[in-house]
C-alpha cells in the first residue's frame, strides 16, 4: 500500500464515517463527541457511498463457474452489540468497515457481493483473472484489510469514541452459483456453494487469514517462494491453513 493510497483509505474512513452519522436518529443516545461530530455535520453532494458498482457485475439471472471466496468478519461483533451503545457502534463501525473492504477488493480485481451483519462476501472470478492471479489477488486485499484495520481503521474508532475491531478472514475457491435474489427490482447478489461455505468458516479466527485445504494444494508458487503456512486449523470441521508471512 502506497502512501497516497493509504491517505485516500483514511479520506474514505472519514467519509464513510460522516453519511454513517447522517443516518443517526435524533435523540440516540450518542457519546460527547459523537454528538459534536453530528452537529457540525457536513457531507459534499459528491461524497462517494461505500459499496461496489453493480455494473461490474455481468452474470445475468443464473451463474455458475469458479470463484475464489473471501470472507471477512469481525469478530466478536456480538460483544460491540451488548456494550453501551452497542447497536449505535455497530452500525457505525459496520458502515465504515464495510465500504473500506469493498474499496480495497475492488483494487484487486474482486467484488463485494454479500453484506451479512458482520461479515463481507468477495468474489475473485477465475474466468476473468485465471485461478493463480484470483488466489493471488484474494491474498493481497486480504493483507491489505487486515493491515489497514490496525493503522488505519482502529485508530480512527478510538478517536471517535467506537470500540476497535479484531478481524478474521477465510479463502477457498471451487464452483459457485452467482444470481440476484430479492423482491422485483429491489434485489441482492448472492453467491451459493461449498467453498462460500467454508471462506465463512474459516472466517472464525481473530486477526488471521486461513487458507483452506482445497486452495493451499494448489497455490501458485513466487519466484522466490516466500508464502509460507502455518499448522492447519479445524474450525468446526473446517481445515485451513494460516498465513504466517
Amino acid at each position: 500500500m502506497t502512501q497516497n493510497e493509504k491517505a485516500e483509505l483514511e479520506r474514505l474512513t472519514r467519509q464513510y464515517y460522516k453519511i454513517a452519522l447522517s443516518h443517526i436518529d435524533e435523540g440516540t443516545n450518542l457519546t460527547e463527541k459523537q454528538k459534536q461530530s453530528l452537529s457540525t455535520l457536513t457531507i459534499s453532494d459528491q461524497a462517494e457511498l461505500p459499496g461496489y458498482e453493480e455494473r461490474k457485475i455481468k452474470f445475468g439471472k443464473f451463474e455458475n463457474r469458479e470463484f475464489v471466496v473471501m470472507m471477512t468478519d469481525i469478530r466478536d461483533s456480538t460483544t460491540i452489540i451488548n456494550d453501551i451503545n452497542g447497536h449505535v457502534n455497530m452500525f457505525l463501525i459496520f458502515y465504515v468497515y464495510a465500504g473500506i473492504v469493498a474499496k480495497i477488493v475492488d483494487k484487486y480485481k474482486g467484488t463485494s457481493t454479500e453484506f451479512l451483519g458482520d461479515g463481507v462476501l468477495n468474489l475473485f472470478g477465475t474466468k476473468e483473472l485465471g485461478l493463480d492471479a484470483s488466489l493471488k489477488n484474494s491474498l493481497g486485499a486480504s493483507r491489505e484489510i487486515m493491515e489497514v484495520r490496525e493503522t488505519i481503521l482502529n485508530p480512527f474508532f478510538l478517536q471517535n469514541d467506537l470500540p476497535s475491531i479484531n478481524m478474521g478472514i477465510g479463502i477457498d475457491h471451487g464452483v459457485t452459483i452467482v444470481t440476484h435474489f430479492g423482491y422485483k427490482t429491489d434485489t441482492d447478489l448472492k453467491a451459493f456453494g461449498p467453498c462460500a461455505y467454508h471462506a465463512a468458516k474459516l472466517s472464525k479466527l481473530t486477526n488471521t487469514i486461513l487458507v483452506s485445504e482445497n486452495s493451499k494444494n494448489v497455490w501458485p508458487s513466487g519466484p522466490h517462494g516466500t508464502l509460507r503456512f502455518g499448522n492447519p486449523q479445524c474450525i468446526q470441521g473446517n481445515i485451513g491453513y494460516p498465513i504466517i508471512n
